[in-house]
């Protein structure tokens, strides 16, 4: 690993002449805050930025901690496997904005701080090419504008770029193609930052601010702009034993039951941390009570959350007029999509109103090999469909794709109903929540 500023430099503190090493060019460069000579951070140091960053209740366990690994991350972004991004909320005047001004004064010119809406155009000129990380205050929600989604869109590259990958290509006045490379962790801050996608939630680890600690330290600019250099060298001269941290936290979190990308995320903050907090690599054991203290648990919740689960579940609350039988007479009665398919579950012979506008709305409940199934259409042109996703990203077709996703998903070529010819569909095995409490595989009629 080399350090490239106004010297280049080994974190063995080898120093190097400008020019080609390994295959690539290492050009004089701009200060990064700090260099060889630059004495490394104390237990005292590091105690005190975390004390700081504990100046709020955080929802979360180990909100100061991870919010130390991420500092780790900055200073280091562009040799990470994976960037792992941070976002603050909680009410206003909590004290977010504190913590981002803290770590904006503790990564001095690795740093890209700004306010507000950010353009594409706008990142492509300050982020383009570089590794400073972003620090991002009033990251809100706006539905009129695409600030948020662009945002969200160069974190999701950042993540994970490596050296030598082209990133975003984009065509110049010339005729030439330009290519735009990220490698920038994020930490914003946000009242209302919106809801993020299944890619994204993978990607972000959420603070919540509950409260201020009203007798808690904090670190004034100019303890700030002193403690950070020293932060980034010790981090530097300890790359070797984040590496073998990393290697053991990743493993306990795997182990008890997280997925590879919450390893990749999760794991990394917290070896960054270990590495700031510790003079060896974190054993098993130690990597064993950071994962208890995260509440492993609640996270695997959050990453469970996919977009087969998100698009079945807008499909499911939409809700419609169906006609139906009660008693004697023909009502029409508002219904949601997950209604109407436990109707048929229950009595597939007595809801034939509920069954016909299911076929009419591009949708089909079946009874295979005694296992109820779901079958939609598969045409991004069905126009009743088409109006079901009104609203989300599966709006203009796709839907069938990310649902066969689901237990028991499979393309196949059906009729969706009397009157209608075969077609492509997906099938997937209904919601066990929408099936009758007495289904025992009885054999019914298919509906």
């Amino acid at each position: 690993m080399l350090i490239n500023s106004k010297q280049l430099w080994t974190a063995e503190g080898d120093i190097l002449e400008h020019g080609i090493h390994d295959g690539r060019i290492y050009s004089a460069s701009g200060s990064v805050g700090f260099d060889m000579t630059t004495p490394k951070a104390t237990n005292d140091d590091v105690q005190k930025v975390l004390n700081a960053f504990g100046g709020i209740n955080w929802r979360q366990e180990l909100g100061a901690e991870l919010l130390l690994g991420w500092i780790g991350v900055a200073t280091m972004a562009v040799v990470f496997r994976r960037r792992p991004h941070m976002l603050l909320t909680g009410g206003a005047g909590i004290g977010k904005s504190t913590v981002l001004e803290m770590a904006k004064w503790l990564l001095g010119p690795m740093a890209f701080s700004c306010t507000g809406p950010q353009t594409m155009a706008a990142f492509y000129q300050a982020l383009g090419g570089t590794s400073r990380a972003v620090i991002l205050d009033e990251f809100e929600a706006d539905p009129s504008r695409r600030h948020a989604q662009d945002t969200l869109e160069i974190a999701r590259m950042s993540y994970s770029l490596q050296e030598g990958d082209e990133g975003i290509v984009r065509g110049t006045q010339n005729g030439a193609a330009k290519s735009y490379a990220f490698y920038s962790p994020f930490l914003a801050a946000g009242i209302s930052p919106g809801k993020m996608q299944p890619a994204d939630l993978t990607r972000w680890v959420v603070l919540e601010a509950l409260s201020r600690k009203g007798d808690a330290p904090q670190l004034n600019e100019s303890e700030a702009r002193e403690i950070g250099p020293r932060l980034a060298r010790l981090f530097v001269s300890r790359w070797n034993m984040f590496q073998a941290s990393e290697k053991v936290v990743r493993e306990c979190i795997l182990a008890a039951g997280g997925d590879g990308r919450m390893a990749d995320t999760v794991g990394t903050l917290l070896a960054s941390y270990w590495t700031f907090a510790s003079n060896r690599p974190a054993t098993a054991d130690d990597a064993n009570v950071l994962v208890e203290m995260l509440n492993i648990k609640a996270r695997i919740e959050l990453h469970s959350e996919t977009d087969e689960k998100r698009c079945l579940d807008s499909l499911m609350s939409k809700v419609m007029p169906f006609k139906m039988i009660e008693g004697q007479y023909l009502v029409t009665r508002p219904m949601s999509i997950a209604q109407a398919i436990e109707k048929v579950c229950e009595d597939p012979t007595g809801n034939l109103e509920i069954t016909s506008r299911l076929s009419q709305l591009g949708m089909r409940v079946v009874q295979q090999n005694g296992k109820w199934r779901f079958i939609i259409a598969n045409s991004p042109e069905h126009q009743e469909l088409r109006r079901l996703f009104s609203g989300t990203k599966w709006s203009t077709g796709g839907w069938a794709v990310v649902l066969r996703r689901l237990p028991g998903g499979e393309e196949s070529t059906q009729r969706i109903g009397a009157g209608f010819g075969a077609a492509k569909v997906t099938v997937f095995d209904v919601p066990a929540d929408l099936l009758p409490a007495n289904d025992e595989g009885e054999d019914l009629l298919a509906a």
